[in-house]
């Protein structure tokens, strides 16, 4: 399938996987079609623009008229649900990419800020110190907050000087401190920020889990060919948000019940069963079960292995070409496959020769330096944050029933798999 936004046509005629509207129902249904199909087009659209969030609000709202139109158990709504699922999890992985470069850049920034946070103790709180240790013997002044105004007899001109050096001390010593509370109270407003960022990212994958499983209820209650098949595409989909949110056992069963429906439809030279093993066996991997994952990576060998053989039997210019790229797909499937027999393991830093320490010395002030001087642009406006109370899905919890064996999620998916399979 795909990477279009559409799962399926939904526009096709009007008793497909529902009855037809009544005589009623006619002319209420003559004139919500068209809205079904600017909305269809727009948010295709969209999709195909990589504008996440237009194709999120054209889809929600495609998903909500379907329903309404044709029943929170038709397949029509269910096809609706599966592309507003697609465009949330495209803009949810969007947004945990930006999140990441931007704590790379904020991890990167980390030593000069603290640095600055080192100074400012020096010339702030360190100094309020030192002055409270040596104006405490005056026991003609407070450093509480309070002033003392008790009466002193016989005060000379000295100790007046000295007291007037000693309260100007102790003033820097409170801005010192005030500095300081600053400082920290923008440090605690900036993991606050980061916190809510966390949270909303979450928000999102578990939008776009809720909306997908609505879906797979609905289609998994058909048979023919046609609905089992959109039914795995579903269930991938489903996996690919676990993969995301790091919840790779649930990723594996997703991924695994896919790839035995498609099992059922498929051929042995099928590119997209060549892609599904892939996941699978990623899942896997990334859920720490090795030989599994090798013994799936075999099966996307020999899967691949029989596509070319059945190309490279063919006289078109198409056939030939795509054998050619499959060649270098199963090239990289090979490196993958002995990347995982033999892992690399974390470089210890105090392994390093002098060179070699000096080099990576070297490539950090490089770094450091390009985000002091704005090369590295600061990206935190481009995350967009979801307004609070917002509902995350469109009317798929009206009653209609799909509820029922919904599974939540308890707990980042490569791109390779996308070069096996056709676009």
């Amino acid at each position: 399938m795909s990477d279009k936004g559409k799962q399926a046509d939904t526009s096709s005629s009007q008793q497909q996987n529902g009855s037809a509207p009544t005589d009623f129902q006619d002319s209420a249904f003559q004139a919500v079609m068209p809205v079904i199909s600017d909305l269809l087009e727009r948010g295709t659209r969209a999709f195909a623009l990589a504008n996440w969030e237009e194709a999120i609000e054209s889809f929600g709202e495609l998903s909500s008229i379907t329903e309404q139109t044709f029943g929170g158990e038709s397949q029509r709504y269910a096809d609706c649900l599966v592309m507003y699922g697609r465009a949330l999890l495209q803009h949810a992985v969007e947004q945990s990419a930006l999140l990441a470069q931007k704590a790379l850049a904020d991890a990167a920034a980390g030593g000069g800020g603290a640095s600055k946070d080192n100074e400012g103790e020096q010339n702030g709180v360190g100094i309020a110190e030192k002055d409270d240790s040596a104006l405490s013997k005056k026991a003609n002044f407070s450093f509480e907050g309070e002033p003392d105004f008790r009466q002193v007899e016989d005060l000379n001109r000295e100790e007046k000087t000295n007291g007037k050096s000693d309260a100007s001390a102790a003033a820097s010593s409170s801005k010192g401190k005030e500095k300081a509370v600053d400082e920290q109270q923008d440090d605690d407003q900036g993991e606050d920020e980061e916190d809510e960022d966390e949270e909303d990212q979450d928000d999102d994958f578990a939008a776009a889990w809720d909306v997908l499983d609505v879906a797979r209820v609905i289609q998994a209650k058909s048979t023919d060919r046609k609905s089992r098949l959109k039914y795995a595409e579903t269930l991938m989909l489903l996996g690919d948000v676990s993969m995301e949110s790091e919840n790779f056992a649930q990723a594996v069963n997703d991924f695994t019940e896919a790839l035995e429906v498609k099992q059922q439809y498929l051929g042995d030279d099928s590119r997209e069963l060549a892609e599904l093993y892939y996941k699978v066996a990623l899942a896997h991997e990334y859920n720490r079960d090795t030989a599994k994952a090798l013994e799936l990576m075999a099966d996307v060998q020999r899967i691949l292995g029989n596509r070319i053989k059945s190309l490279e039997n063919s006289s078109g210019a198409e056939d030939k070409e795509e054998a050619g790229t499959l060649e270098d797909v199963l090239a990289d499937v090979a490196g993958k496959i002995e990347e995982w027999k033999s892992p690399q393991k974390p470089v210890d830093l105090n392994t390093l020769s002098s060179e070699e320490a000096a080099l990576a010395e070297k490539a950090k002030a490089m770094f450091k330096q390009a985000l002091e001087s704005g090369n590295i642009n600061d990206i935190s406006g481009l995350i967009k944050k979801k307004e609070k109370g917002k509902e995350s899905g469109s009317g798929s919890g009206s009653g209609s029933g799909a509820d029922d064996g919904k599974r939540k999620p308890s707990a980042n998916q490569a791109d390779d798999a996308k070069r096996i399979r056709t676009d």
